[in-house]
């Protein structure tokens, strides 16, 4: 049981002792203090005049005693009542309830060598995925589901760790290529060779499409956003200005048409993001528009060749560039029902105040007033 407020229970007692102390001091001084002996005052008690103001006096006075403990009782309820106690939630119950694809374009590959700019990235992410609360996260590699959307943020963290790891021994082997039954953390397992035919090349259609599959409640509603944060080249065919070298064969041809993956992430409401290498930003092109269209960001980050990713200056900013967006991304995600039903219910608090006790003690102690003032006359 709470003391909401403490204070009227010190000035219940003090009103108790000072109604006490006076009723003491009527009882022994008279009631208009000392008066002269009397003879023969039984004459004036049984006049009719006197029997009326006594009877008046006596009602009067039950009165008095009746709001008297009604105030009493009214202050005392207000003041040690059991009452509703305001507890700070931890500090992830106030971050956003928000499902996060991570998904990297075609490319992303580390057979072959490690690509400069994925290393700081996931670096980046380790970090930030342990701090997170209500966000859950998954991750798609072209057409290879990596792992499902999970909330269970330590084991996603470990992961990262472990692909970093992987990457390290990618870029400096130590023990041949023992890492290589490894890559599966991050891509999926590459076929030898001559063992059947080409593998199809997914474009970045398909990889958003993908990515957009990946997230639960695609076609329902479960009160949480949905985000798909793009990582690597982002550009097709008919993107005007598009290079010859994009990741993107000319001749593939998507599963997934434009029309349809752009109705997909829009009827699920899905917040479509991209971090993409500078050299291969073109002007609207079509998933910059998309971004644009379904209220995500379109960050670029300068890449850099093997070369140039040995120069520890070049290397570091590139990774500050990369953790910038990747924190301003996360930092504004989607509105969800869930988020909005968590700052209904915390802002503004709702204060538990006895409105009824104390205004029933107030009615009484004017009533008590009152009464006094007219035993008075």
């Amino acid at each position: 049981m709470d003391l909401r407020w403490p204070l009227l229970l010190v000035l219940v007692v003090v009103a108790i002792g000072v109604v006490g102390f006076l009723a003491i001091k009527r009882t022994r001084h008279g009631w208009q203090g000392e008066l002269p002996l009397l003879a023969r005052s039984y004459r004036l008690t049984s006049l009719p005049e006197y029997q009326r103001a006594l009877r008046l006096h006596e009602r009067v006075s039950a009165a008095a005693l009746v709001v008297s403990i009604v105030a009493t009782a009214a202050l005392i309820g207000a003041t040690a009542r059991p009452t509703w106690t305001y507890d700070p939630r931890a500090d992830d119950t106030n971050t956003p309830h928000v499902d996060i694809m991570l998904c990297f374009g075609p490319g992303s590959s580390l057979y072959g060598g490690t690509l400069s700019d994925l290393r700081p990235l996931f670096e980046t992410l380790g970090g930030i995925v342990e701090t997170f609360g209500n966000q859950r996260i998954g991750m798609t590699n072209s057409l290879y589901r990596a792992f499902p959307m999970t909330a269970d943020r330590e084991w996603v963290a470990e992961r990262f760790g472990e692909i970093v790891g992987v990457m390290k021994e990618v870029d400096a082997p130590k023990n041949g290529y023992d890492y290589v039954d490894r890559l599966g953390y991050f891509e999926a397992k590459a076929p030898a060779y001559g063992s059947g035919p080409p593998a199809f090349t997914p474009t970045v259609l398909d990889t958003l499409a993908m990515c957009a599959t990946g997230l639960p409640a695609v076609g329902s509603d479960n009160g949480r956003g949905r985000m798909i944060l793009y990582f690597g080249d982002a550009e097709l065919p008919d993107d005007p200005g598009t290079y010859t070298f994009s990741f993107t064969p000319p001749a593939a041809t998507p599963l997934f048409s434009k029309a349809t993956l752009e109705d997909t992430v829009k009827t699920a409401g899905i917040q479509v993001n991209a971090v993409v290498p500078e050299m291969s930003t073109q002007p609207l092109g079509f998933v910059e528009k998309l971004v644009g269209d379904t209220g995500g960001q379109h960050i670029e980050y300068t890449q850099l060749s093997s070369e140039e990713a040995a120069d520890r200056g070049k290397a570091d900013k590139q990774q500050e560039e990369i953790s910038k967006a990747v924190e301003k991304i996360l930092d504004n995600p989607p509105p969800s029902a869930l988020d909005q039903v968590q700052q209904s219910a915390a802002l503004p608090f709702d204060w538990d105040v006895p409105d009824l006790l104390l205004q029933l003690a107030l009615v009484a102690s004017i009533a008590l007033a009152a009464l006094r003032w007219g035993m008075r006359l």
